[in-house]
């Protein structure tokens, strides 16, 4: 979902940031076959995790059905399509919704919690899904 400063910068916001399907779909089959948790779906990119308004607009966006924010999504899909350069992404929950940010993040940091698993998963599924296109 566009509601990004950068992606705006290269063509009109009604043009869609979208994954490349087959990128999606040999991802999806990596995960299934690495038994790897998932899901796909609606990922918000936008320019600011911090604001005053912040659980106001995460819990209107979620009763939306979008799964998850980030900052860079929008941007890569919609220059990579421009650019005709297949893209995917996959992103690693970090802080789960309505939970305490700091605390989330500083067990990150640390090196605990499922986050850290959830990184390695996302590298493995990755080169899986990225070797299994080019056998």
């Amino acid at each position: 979902m566009r509601d990004d400063g950068a992606s705006k910068a290269y063509i009109d916001p009604i043009y869609p940031a979208v994954a490349d399907s087959a990128l999606l779909a040999a991802c999806e089959k990596a995960a299934q076959k690495l038994g790897f948790a998932f899901h796909t779906g609606i990922a918000r990119s936008h320019d600011s995790f911090y604001t005053d308004r912040e659980e106001e607009i995460d819990a209107y966006w979620s009763q939306k059905g979008v799964l998850g924010c980030d900052m860079e999504t929008a941007a890569l899909y919609v220059i990579g399509r421009l650019r005709q350069i297949r893209c995917m992404s996959i992103l690693n929950n970090v802080v789960a919704y309505q939970a305490d940010t700091a605390d989330a993040i500083g067990s990150y940091a640390g090196g605990e919690d499922a986050a850290m698993r959830g990184e390695e998963h996302e590298i493995v599924t990755a080169l899986e899904a990225l070797t299994s296109l080019s056998a």
